[in-house]
């Protein structure tokens, strides 16, 4: 039975323009203005409450999901929500400390300047071929066409990387299809992962960075760029590999190969990504 309503003075709600005798309205939610609602020293109060209940969620669902990996999937599907971000705001935060770390360091990971599409990647020659249509279809040059290109691409690659993620499901889905799990599980399990992965690569960014201050080449080096990418595939495989086990709780054996073959979708679909950037860049620019 719902415990009876605590009554208070008679007020009129802000929104609904109705009176009231409840501490909150039960039409909007509103609450009655105090007369030391809008002091200097009541706002403070609120923004910190408010803030120190997001951070409070925030960090222990990054403390959760780098310690115990799998287990803020498994909370969620078990209906445990309350005390962590969802799956989506996690993701959107994720991504958001990435790409600022990325303006921090004046390094690009998912987005590459057309000039690279067109001499340095492994679609260059297919790629000349699109971008010579696009700038005669556009009566433009390629001079003209590069900078906005370029600008572009950089924010398409912030806005759309959640399609990496969202591409990663169905291999997760179909690696254990034997399970019966609901898409939605492989959703979040993929969400979760790809939190992880951006994380490494603010990592990544840090060192690259402190590479550059001591004079070195950063990702121009081989060895930067081939170092770091077989740490990132290696501390993906890890995590998956403990991922796997609390969601699916499969057999050791089993866990080593799936987690293995989805790091390798995860490290197949970075590639796959700029090319996708490329193409929406191109034809939306």
């Amino acid at each position: 039975m719902a415990e009876p309503s605590v009554r208070t003075k008679r007020w009129i709600c802000p929104s609904c323009e109705r009176q009231r005798t409840t501490p909150y309205c039960s039409q909007c939610g509103e609450e009655p203005l105090r007369p030391l609602d809008l002091t200097a020293r009541d706002l403070a109060t609120q923004l910190f409450n408010g803030l120190s209940s997001i951070d409070g969620r925030l960090l222990r669902s990054f403390r959760l999901l780098l310690l115990k990996p799998g287990a803020l999937t498994v909370a969620h599907v078990r209906g445990e929500r309350r005390a962590y971000l969802g799956p989506l705001p996690l993701f959107l935060i994720a991504n958001a400390l990435f790409f600022g770390m990325q303006s921090l360091t004046h390094t690009s990971i998912f987005s590459s300047p057309l000039a690279s599409h067109l001499h340095g990647q492994d679609w260059s020659v297919l790629a000349g071929r699109l971008v010579a249509d696009r700038l005669q279809a556009r009566h433009t040059t390629l001079a003209a066409f590069a900078p906005l290109f370029d600008r572009a691409a950089m924010l398409n690659a912030k806005s759309l990387i959640i399609l990496m993620a969202l591409a990663f499901t169905p291999f997760a889905a179909a690696m254990f299809y034997v399970r019966h799990r609901p898409i939605g599980v492989h959703l979040v399990f993929s969400l979760h992962l790809y939190v992880f992965v951006l994380l490494v690569f603010c990592a990544e960014l840090a060192v690259v960075e402190i590479d550059l201050l001591a004079g070195g080449e950063g990702l121009a080096s081989p060895a930067i760029d081939i170092g770091l990418s077989l740490i990132a595939f290696a501390a993906c495989a890890v995590y998956l590999f403990l991922m796997l086990g609390a969601v699916h709780d499969a057999r050791p054996a089993v866990r080593a190969a799936a987690a293995f073959a989805l790091a390798a979708i995860v490290a197949a679909l970075v590639p796959g990504y700029r090319f996708a950037i490329f193409l929406v860049t191109l034809y939306t620019t």
